[in-house]
């Protein structure tokens, strides 16, 4: 294969690559009684993002949509999150395209509680880096919908070899959690390139911002998907 028809052949996969990502994201619907995630038929989902069946999604009226509950809440075992206690705490992902002016596009992750009266709410750092309290309208991570006694298919790394493609989320926000101190992991949004965090503080209800590259590998951990690999230096025998 000549020189000019590798090139053109290259570019047209980075060209279908970015077709199939905008293609496979779906798109989000915010209408009262029928809020929520539509995907598009026959995507598979990419590497760099979670599929639909590990969402839930709360709806404006702050029901959980499908038939789910708070069970299904994803809580990682402390064996599988870095020592760390996961009490009341759960990674949520919030999309808005009202609350800044008509069609204004804004969507970050943050981090879900359930308060004691039992609504689901979220904390969020907004457009205007202000702190925003919601809920309904946004979504939590949770157990496989359809095979929830499925092994954790996530894991928590950190270090600055990562990369955007490496880690879960949507474009430049990637799903994130920080220690912010020894009794206090949060759950946020990160920006794996530009090495930033933002967070809401659930002790105090204020921004948290890391913007620190060295900071940001030592205390910030990002979400990627379990290889099913066996380990380069494993041999048949």
């Amino acid at each position: 294969m000549g020189h000019l028809a590798l090139t053109a052949l290259l570019l047209a996969i980075m060209a279908s690559s970015v077709v199939d990502a905008a293609k496979c994201r779906g798109r989000y619907m915010e209408m009262r009684g029928g809020d929520g995630f539509v995907t598009r038929g026959g995507c598979r989902g990419l590497d760099s993002q979670i599929q639909e069946e590990y969402w839930t999604t709360v709806g404006f009226d702050g029901a959980l949509r499908d038939g789910r509950t708070t069970d299904d809440f994803l809580v990682f075992p402390e064996n599988e999150n870095n020592g760390h206690t996961q009490r009341n705490s759960f990674v949520a992902y919030w999309i808005t395209r009202s609350k800044y002016g008509e069609n204004v596009h804004y969507e970050a992750f943050g981090h879900a509680f359930i308060k004691p009266d039992g609504r689901v709410c979220g904390w969020f750092v907004g457009s205007q880096k202000e702190v925003v309290e919601v809920c309904g309208g946004f979504r939590i991570l949770s157990r496989s919908r359809y095979n929830p006694h499925q092994p954790i298919p996530f894991e928590w790394v950190q270090g600055p070899q990562y990369r955007n493609r490496d880690v879960l989320g949507f474009h430049h926000h990637k799903i994130a959690k920080y220690e912010h101190n020894g009794d206090e992991v949060l759950f946020g949004d990160a920006d794996v390139k530009s090495k930033k965090f933002n967070a809401v503080s659930v002790s105090n209800e204020e921004r948290v911002q890391l913007d620190d590259p060295e900071a940001f590998h030592r205390k910030v951990w990002l979400l990627r998907k379990k290889s099913l690999q066996p380990p380069s230096d494993v041999r048949r025998t």
